[in-house]
C-alpha cells in the first residue's frame, strides 16, 4: 500500500491484536490476532503481521502492553515476551509508541457508543471527573484517567485479595497453600478462575482441577462448582470494582472490561453485583452513585491506541 500507515497492537498474556489505521483516521483495518505463544519475540509478531497483510509504508508503530512501561526493558507479567523499547524500535526503523493496556482500555471508554456499554444500576457519568477500567483476562487489568486526561499508573490488580465474608476467607486460607501472597488477580483473572473452582473443591474435601474455559462451560451447564466458582468470581470482582472507585474517586464510572465477561454474561446475577459493589461500610453512599458498566465493545484496546495516537498520552504526576 503506498499510503502512510500506523500499526496499534494490543498486546495481552494470551494473544497479539493488531490492526493499522491511515492518517487522521480512526477506522481500524486489517485486525489480525495472533497466539503470543506462536511467536519467540515481540518483533517476530509485529513483523509476520506486515507481512502477512503487506503493510508498509508505516511511520509509527502505537503498543499497549500487558505491564509497567515506565523503563526501557519492558518484561510482561504473564507473557514470555521482554524487549528493550528503544532496540524494537531500532529493529523496525520505525517510531515506537509503547502505552499500558489499561491505558488504552480507559482511553477508549469516551468513544464508545451507548451500544457497546451495558449499564448495572442507574448511575450514569456526568463529565468532568475520574473514571476507572477494570478488566479481568490472562491477568487482572486496572487503570484511571483525571479529568485533565491524565492516566494513573496502576498494578491495582496485583493488591492482596480482600475476603468479605467466612466463605471468602476459607477460599483464601485454601489458596494459601498454592501461593504464598494471594492478590485480586489470583482470583479476578482466567487462571483465577481455574483458582476458584479448585478451592471450592479443596473446602468440600476434594481435589479437582479445570482450567478456565471448562469451568465456564461446567457453569453453563449446572456443575455445582463451576457454579460456585463463577458466582465467586463476579462477587469478588464487584467488591473489588468498588474499591477501585473509593481508590481513585472514579466519580465518571466504572467500566469492566477483559476477555472473560463476554463468555459468562449470562450467569450475571445484576442485583447481586450492585450490591456488592455498593457495600462500601460509610462510603456506601458514594458508591451508590458511580455509575457501574460492563464494556461490550470489540477491541477497545486497539481503539484506545488510536486515541493515543492522535492525542498523545498523559501520565500523572
Amino acid at each position: 500500500m503506498d499510503t502512510r500507515v500506523q500499526i496499534v497492537a494490543d498486546i495481552g498474556g494470551t494473544n497479539a491484536r493488531f490492526a493499522y489505521v491511515e492518517h487522521d483516521k480512526d477506522e481500524l483495518l486489517g485486525i489480525e490476532v495472533f497466539p503470543c505463544a506462536d511467536f519467540p519475540f515481540l518483533v517476530d509478531a509485529i513483523r509476520a503481521y506486515m507481512q502477512r497483510g503487506d503493510v508498509t509504508g508505516v511511520d509509527k508503530i502505537c503498543l499497549a502492553v500487558a505491564g509497567p512501561v515506565e523503563e526501557d526493558r519492558i518484561d510482561l507479567p504473564n507473557n514470555h515476551w521482554v524487549f528493550s523499547q528503544r532496540q524494537l524500535a531500532d529493529s523496525l526503523g520505525v517510531v515506537v509508541e509503547i502505552i499500558n493496556d489499561f491505558s488504552a482500555q480507559v482511553l477508549s471508554i469516551d468513544g464508545l457508543a451507548e451500544s457497546e456499554l451495558q449499564w448495572l444500576g442507574s448511575a450514569r457519568p456526568s463529565g468532568g471527573r475520574v473514571k476507572a477500567v477494570v478488566g479481568p483476562g490472562t491477568g487482572l487489568g486496572v487503570s484511571a484517567m483525571m479529568p485533565s486526561g491524565y492516566i494513573l499508573p496502576s498494578e491495582a490488580g496485583h493488591v492482596a485479595f480482600a475476603p468479605v465474608d467466612d466463605h471468602e476467607a476459607g477460599l483464601l486460607k485454601v489458596l494459601w497453600e498454592r501461593y504464598h501472597r494471594v492478590s485480586a488477580e489470583r482470583v479476578l483473572s482466567g487462571p483465577g478462575l481455574a483458582n476458584l473452582y479448585w478451592a471450592n473443591c479443596r473446602l468440600d474435601g476434594h481435589c479437582r482441577e479445570l482450567p478456565a474455559p471448562e469451568v465456564t462451560a461446567g457453569a453453563q451447564a449446572n456443575d455445582p462448582y463451576c457454579l460456585r466458582a463463577v458466582t465467586d468470581f463476579y462477587a469478588i470482582l464487584a467488591s473489588f470494582a468498588g474499591d477501585v472507585a473509593l481508590m481513585t474517586g472514579a466519580a465518571d464510572g466504572v467500566y469492566l472490561s477483559g476477555g472473560i465477561l463476554p463468555r459468562i454474561l449470562d450467569l450475571l446475577d445484576q442485583e447481586m453485583f450492585r450490591e456488592r459493589f455498593e457495600d462500601k461500610g460509610r462510603f456506601r453512599e458514594f458508591n451508590n452513585t458511580v455509575p457501574l458498566a460492563i464494556v461490550r465493545a470489540e477491541h477497545p484496546g486497539l481503539r484506545g491506541c488510536v486515541q493515543a495516537l492522535r492525542s498523545g498520552v498523559g501520565q500523572a504526576e
